[in-house]
């Protein structure tokens, strides 16, 4: 990596809203992978994006790249200008009109998620902390095998794949976990408890499903599990729900985007 971003720079970026992360994340899952292409819908008809997508493409139909993929969403490629970024934007908050909305609450959930999108996506600093941290800078590294992640301000993630819903967590460190209603798995709700009793917490729980992440890490983490259909841990434990690592999914979803950028950058020199 080029620079370093300072610890700081990264925190903004992935809490720079912590309410999203509490959010149910069925229903964004819902929106972020119909994107743009559902915002625009009934109105003139389909539309592969919000904003122009230039002459060297990707496959943003892809549910998986819609759902985690700020580009995607506004139906542009990560080297989008911030003029293609700022008219893309108007054109998806043109579906949140209330004229056109009926001012459905959904719709205006989606707005909303949008707003966030074009807040990170039209400011430099953020913009950049973005691009490196999910693999559209050319500097930047896998962060779940950055030897340097180590030296970084750590944060705490619950991989709700494995959490049983004990209540463990919530009783030793109940400042910083709780168990959610819907579902009846741990979650975070705060990232600066005290770190022994988290660590009380990740020492005592029985299926070790809390861990120390890196801030880079604990993003993609997250943007990982918002894909996922969540189902009652009482279900998931009944074998109808799904197990999977989600550490090495968020991992294998950098370097495929980290690829993809490589390939197409690489394309422009030939």
């Amino acid at each position: 990596m080029a620079q370093l971003l300072s610890p700081a720079c990264t925190d903004a970026l992935k809490l720079h809203n912590p309410s999203l992360n509490m959010r149910r994340r069925s229903s964004w899952k819902a929106m972020a992978k119909s994107g743009a292409s559902w915002s625009l819908m009934g109105h003139g008809g389909p539309r592969r994006g919000c904003g122009r997508v230039k002459s060297t493409t990707v496959n943003t139909s892809s549910n998986d790249s819609l759902a985690d993929d700020y580009y995607a969403i506004f139906g542009l490629l990560p080297d989008a200008t911030p003029e293609e970024i700022k008219k893309a934007y108007y054109n998806c908050m043109k579906a949140c009109h209330p004229d056109l909305s009926g001012n459905d609450p959904e719709t205006k959930k989606f707005c909303m998620f949008i707003n966030e999108v074009y807040g990170v996506l039209s400011d430099p600093v953020q913009r950049m902390v973005y691009d490196e941290i999910h693999g559209y800078a050319l500097t930047a590294i896998n962060p779940f095998t950055d030897d340097s992640a180590h030296q970084r301000p750590y944060h705490v993630f619950v991989d709700e794949f494995s959490c049983i819903g004990c209540k463990n967590c919530a009783n030793v460190a109940c400042d910083v976990f709780r168990i959610e209603e819907d579902f009846g798995r741990a979650r975070v709700h705060g990232q600066f408890g005290n770190p022994e009793l988290v660590q009380q917490a990740i020492d005592s729980c029985p299926v070790d499903c809390i861990h120390w992440t890196s801030a880079a890490q604990l993003s993609l983490l997250e943007d990982e599990m918002r894909m996922v259909e969540r189902v009652n841990v009482a279900l998931m434990l009944s074998g109808m729900g799904s197990s999977s690592d989600v550490f090495r999914m968020a991992s294998s979803r950098w370097e495929k985007r980290q690829a993809k950028v490589l390939t197409v950058r690489s394309s422009w020199f030939m």
